[in-house]
């Protein structure tokens, strides 16, 4: 008996007016049909088909201008969804403008480690509905559309590390969970930064020049798992500074300036990580700590000049809590935590338990 292949199309017309083709092939089985511009058409960039034939990528990274970016983009595109554009490492491209895309969508769009300074406010507007990672870290970024991003229907995640952005920008976004802004001049850390953004899951602000969180900045984030706060210029942490919750597994406020923690600074947080290493903190205070490292936690003060005095007999006589704290933390005189005799306290008053 013979079989018969049959080979239905079906034309999709998106928004832009392009069209792509659906083919139904035989045994019920669906497949895209996706296919490059011409080469000569594109160059110098390149279109590469994924190796299973289902989606397309785009490379541009040896473009020579921004007029010659968009002149691609003119090309006839059979195919106007692609899973990724790339341009890495060019030292040409200062500016991404609007329409450069010419109605191509893109789940992810890397920019990476170049020179680039503005990107337009519609610059990545055909993406709105498709976009899931947006990534532009190392380049020299001071004007980002913000703005739009409540538009983006999928968006997860945006990366601006290692950027020029100046002041803490407005975010709106109820899909996005990751959030790179470090390595940028912020300066500052308003108190509604994140009311707009409630699924964050992931928070990366170290080292840009942060002098205080004001209570209440991180309420309302329940999914926050990990929070960097790292080589910043904090000084005091008071309570409700650092808002945590049951997911929230990592916090780093290593290499700031912090000199006092106060009682709950860190609400919601009970069997994570956290790191306070080289900093300025002289104790380790039983009502401030204990309830951080009691449940399974852990806690890094490293590099810290500690006292040790009686406010960490608390933590000696008790092994469980002793072994939640970094075995390489040395006191001030460069004893390690670690060797110091807990009957060496027992004239300490601290409460401790055995």
């Amino acid at each position: 008996m013979k079989l018969h292949l049959v080979v239905l199309v079906v034309t999709v017309v998106a928004t832009s007016g392009r069209s792509s083709s659906l083919e139904l092939l035989g045994n019920n089985e669906l497949q895209f049909a996706t296919s490059c511009p011409n080469d000569a058409d594109i160059r110098p960039c390149e279109c590469i088909v994924s190796s299973d034939g289902f989606s397309l990528d785009m490379d541009c990274s040896k473009v020579q201008d921004e007029e010659q970016l968009k002149a691609v983009f003119q090309a006839d595109f059979p195919t106007s969804a692609f899973r990724r554009f790339t341009i890495h490492q060019n030292k040409q491209l200062r500016i991404l403008r609007d329409g450069t895309f010419n109605y191509v969508t893109f789940e992810e769009i890397w920019i990476t480690d170049g020179i680039l300074e503005k990107i337009e406010d519609a610059a990545l507007s055909d993406s709105a509905s498709t976009a899931r990672n947006l990534i532009f870290n190392l380049n020299n970024i001071s004007i980002f559309p913000f703005s739009i991003l409540s538009n983006f229907e999928e968006l997860l995640s945006l990366d601006l590390r290692v950027n020029n952005l100046q002041g803490f920008p407005k975010l709106t976004s109820s899909t996005l969970k990751i959030l790179y802004l470090s390595h940028n001049p912020l300066g500052s850390l308003p108190v509604d930064a994140f009311g707009g953004t409630p699924s964050i899951t992931d928070l990366h602000l170290s080292n840009t020049k942060i002098t205080e969180i004001l209570p209440g900045t991180l309420q309302g984030l329940p999914k926050l798992r990990n929070i960097g706060l790292g080589n910043n210029q904090l000084k005091e942490l008071v309570e409700n500074s650092v808002q945590c919750n049951s997911n929230t597994g990592l916090v780093d406020l290593g290499y700031n300036e912090l000199r006092t923690v106060h009682p709950n600074a860190f609400p919601g947080f009970r069997s994570g990580w956290l790191y306070i290493h080289h900093n300025y903190i002289t104790t380790l205070e039983e009502n401030v700590w204990r309830i951080l490292v009691e449940h399974d936690g852990y806690l890094d003060p490293y590099g810290n000049p500690l006292l040790c005095g009686c406010d960490i007999a608390w933590l000696l006589n008790n092994a469980t809590l002793r072994d939640a704290v970094d075995k390489y933390t040395t006191c001030a005189d460069g004893r390690k935590l670690i060797d110091l005799n807990p009957t060496d306290y027992d004239h300490c008053t601290c409460s401790s338990e055995t």
